[in-house]
């Protein structure tokens, strides 16, 4: 199953809905609430969900107008089991660079407090005093003991110009909840609900709601009026065997007289539906268009519920053994149901656990992610109605090895040529980063599907590193090298004590000449990354460099382009230019 998921890309836009039209003519900020949950790192069609939240989100960055304000919150990226982990990475402005930077770099490890998020987006943009619009897009259900739908009430009433779009992304065998949060999120806000199961009905929904394509919400229906007092309203539902979920559709209903016989009520293509009755003891069948099924009860209170049963089989061939991270092929037979799914699980883990799965929709046979850790599991087939397994098989999964050639040194800054042995799965990358840092966490790195041998930009800072071979399902580290970065130098010279504003100076320099590394004139105080005027270091040495048009003291500086290192600084005066 999805484990509580909640990619939260909470978007502020410019009343993109019908129903937000009063609040066109106000000031819109954005922002973006990305879900850094543990869950992200499970599969969808074997791309780990984080990387199809990273390319959705970055598409999404690339498309809105300059002009749009953005701000970053990420929750569940520092903490496990941290319901209060969620933190502003960047505050609402125009810094794109800052909003693609910060996602591409986030670790997912925490929990899902989905209530929070919202909360936290909402107190951001009520602080701008402008109008905003929340989308959120989930896979899961809120897990921090919040209710979403009563805190999406409450930020209604607030009256603060705030509405909410949801998505429910991936939602698989126990998500059968997170439909109905979501749905009365956006309901309680004037906002819409929509379903995506793969990252490209994620884009659309998305593109649908951003390009204000999409109806407004429908308006609650008025209340019924009182019934008569020789009748009572009754409920009556129906699930998908025992305990399992609620029939939507496709029901026929019939309703006859517990004593004359007579037909009280009769419906078809219908759900839960909701009926007057004469007060009294009825009976009451219920029949499933798709197969035929049918139940039976007695209707003697105020709602009923009757499942529908029936007796199923299903059976799976899958290999008795697979590498750890490899992807087999699963063929099957079973019911197909909406919903039904082919896992890979622990011995004993419940039925609705997994490490990875795939719907039986995908087809027949279909592919399954097999588990990044070695060991015995199991392959099921499990139906969505609760989480029955019909059938299991045991797999072995047997460990995998990488190695990665490196040199015991390399220059700051400088690209290495490596070549490496391992299994190349999707997404997997050759990294280099701190010894004591997480397998996801890292300074450069190049995707292994870049090829053998690969090249790789070494840190901008001298110091002890690892050069890893990074397996993309759990970050999992397969091989790692020791590796010391040294300091690189660089010097300018026949650098004048003075120039006149606004004219050249010729420079001669040393230096690495890294690709995109410059020379700058720059305030003495500034950051590495600004400059008055700069030239790149291919123009060759000696360049020309062209001076301030303001008199001062300022700096010529050599600047590596990695994290905008000063390599080397002489100072220069910048006198005033003659009048004309």
């Amino acid at each position: 199953m999805l484990r509580h998921l909640t990619l939260a890309l909470i978007v502020g836009l410019a009343a993109p809905l019908a129903s937000a039209q009063a609040r066109q003519t106000a000031a819109s900020d954005t922002i973006l609430v990305f879900d850094a949950s543990g869950s992200m790192w499970g599969q969808i069609d074997g791309v780990p969900k984080i990387t199809i939240a990273r390319d959705v989100v970055q598409s999404l960055l690339n498309d809105l107008p300059p002009e749009r304000r953005l701000g970053l919150v990420v929750y569940g990226h520092n903490r496990k089991g941290d319901c209060g982990d969620i933190q502003t990475l960047v505050p609402v402005g125009t810094d794109r660079a800052a909003i693609g930077k910060a996602i591409a770099s986030v670790n997912p490890v925490g929990m899902t407090p989905m209530t929070a998020a919202v909360e936290h987006a909402a107190e951001v943009l009520k602080s701008t005093e402008n109008q905003a619009t929340v989308i959120l897009v989930s896979d899961g259900q809120e897990t921090c003991h919040k209710d979403p739908c009563q805190a999406a009430a409450n930020l209604e009433k607030m009256g603060i110009g705030l509405t909410v779009h949801t998505v429910g992304f991936g939602l698989g065998a126990e998500e059968a909840g997170a439909k109905g949060e979501l749905s009365c999120i956006a309901e309680a806000t004037g906002g819409r609900f929509f379903l995506a199961d793969d990252a490209d009905e994620l884009r659309a929904a998305l593109d649908q709601i951003s390009a204000a394509q999409v109806a407004p919400a429908a308006k609650p229906a008025p209340a019924a009026e009182p019934a008569p007092v020789a009748t009572v309203e009754i409920s009556l539902s129906a699930t998908d065997q025992e305990k399992g979920p609620t029939i939507r559709q496709g029901l026929t209903w019939t309703v006859r007289h517990g004593a004359t016989g007579e037909i009280l009520h009769e419906q078809a293509e219908a759900g839960a539906i909701k009926v007057k009755l004469p007060r009294g003891v009825h009976d009451v069948t219920v029949q499933r268009a798709s197969d035929g099924a049918s139940a039976e009860g007695q209707i003697t209170g105020s709602s009923l519920t009757l499942p529908i049963i029936v007796a199923l089989d299903a059976s799976i061939d899958a290999p008795a053994t697979g590498a750890a991270g490899a992807t087999v092929r699963v063929a099957w037979t079973g019911p197909d149901q909406p919903g039904d799914y082919i896992s890979v699980a622990r011995p004993d883990a419940a039925g609705g656990a997994y490490e990875n799965y795939a719907y039986t929709r995908k087809g027949n046979p279909l592919q399954l992610l097999l588990p990044k850790d070695p060991g015995t599991y199991e392959v099921r087939y499990v139906l969505d109605s609760g989480r029955k397994v019909l059938v299991r098989e045991t797999i072995a999964v047997t460990d995998i090895t990488a190695s990665v050639e490196v040199p015991a040194t390399a220059e700051a800054g400088s690209t290495l040529t490596m070549a490496w042995t391992g299994p190349d799965y999707s997404a997997d990358f050759i990294s280099v980063a701190k010894p004591e840092a997480r397998g996801g966490s890292y300074e450069n790195y190049t995707y292994t599907r870049d090829g053998n041998p690969l090249r790789l930009l070494m840190p901008a800072d001298a110091g002890a590193y690892e050069v890893r071979y990074i397996q993309a399902q759990g970050h999992k580290v397969l091989a790692r090298e020791a590796i010391t970065i040294t300091a690189v130098a660089a010097s300018l010279q026949e650098i004048p004590s003075t120039a006149t504003a606004g004219s050249r100076i010729t420079v001669a320099w040393t230096g690495p000449d890294y690709s995109g590394d410059f020379i700058t004139v720059a305030k003495p105080a500034a950051a590495g990354g600004s400059y008055e005027s700069y030239t790149y270091t291919r123009e060759g040495s000696p360049l020309q460099l062209r001076m301030p048009a303001t008199a001062g003291t300022y700096e010529v500086r050599y600047v590596q382009k990695q994290k905008a290192t000063v390599l080397a600084r002489e100072t220069i005066k910048v006198t005033p230019g003659e009048n004309p």
